[in-house]
């Protein structure tokens, strides 16, 4: 059947060059104005890295992870929330003797932020997640400031979840013997790719410190320790996918 004209016209400037343009013209501002309201996601690698001096020795750790940021719009009387993800693992360092320090991924989401602050001090204080935009772009190394240190610990027995213990940073002597101590941990934002397969390699695939049976067993029992480290970790403080 013959198309009216009407529907040609309309079929040849639509599915044609210029219809794309149109398309084009229509939707780029949407986009445009949709990260302007705070729907905008940025990522960046950060790579920790470990110190650790023992005697004359100096021996080190590092790990890359990588974090996502994805905003929200700002909405008149209503602070604007955002998504916060991390993939990577936590920070091993070998140390004589068949011990391991980790440093664990259970620091604050926003702790290149705050390491790097005076870098993107602008747009820290900008709308929306500039921030994370700005501190994308950098390339440089910052030692931490120990009030923003992850939490340390080791295992006895690295065959035993339960063995996990906490280690003091200003004491790695009480855990690991006369002449450890920790020098630093430095934060850089990389182009390195996410570390994967060193805890797994050491630890299993499976960290189960303790079953929700035993959990609620000792709860019953009166016996729960909420302090207890144990009680504390599970695997995704090691490894976040």
């Amino acid at each position: 059947m013959k198309r009216s004209g009407h529907e040609q016209i309309c079929g040849k400037s639509f599915y044609g060059r210029g219809g794309w343009l149109l398309l084009c013209l229509i939707f780029a501002p949407l986009l445009v104005g949709w990260e302007f309201l705070g729907f905008a996601s940025h990522s960046w690698h950060q790579k920790m890295m470990v110190e650790v001096e023992v005697g004359d020795q100096r021996y080190a750790g590092s790990s890359v992870v990588e974090m996502s940021v994805f905003g929200h719009p700002e909405i008149p009387m209503v602070h604007g929330v955002r998504n916060l993800e991390l993939e990577g693992e936590a920070v091993v360092v070998e140390l004589p003797s068949n011990r391991y320090l980790f440093a664990l991924l259970t620091y604050n989401a926003f702790l290149a932020r705050d390491v790097f602050k005076d870098r993107i001090i602008e747009a820290v204080h900008a709308p929306g997640e500039r921030w994370a935009e700005a501190l994308s772009r950098l390339r440089e190394t910052r030692v931490i400031d120990p009030k923003h240190y992850p939490l340390l610990v080791t295992f006895t027995d690295l065959t035993d979840p339960k063995t996990v213990q906490k280690v003091d940073p200003d004491n790695l002597a009480a855990t690991f013997g006369p002449g450890v101590e920790l020098k630093r941990i430095t934060l850089e934002i990389t182009d390195e790719p996410v570390t994967e397969g060193k805890v797994e390699s050491l630890l299993g695939e499976v960290l189960i410190f303790k079953t929700v049976e035993e959990r609620i067993a000792e709860k019953k029992a009166g016996i729960y320790e909420q302090n207890d480290v144990v009680n504390q970790l599970n695997k995704f403080d090691f490894v976040k996918e």
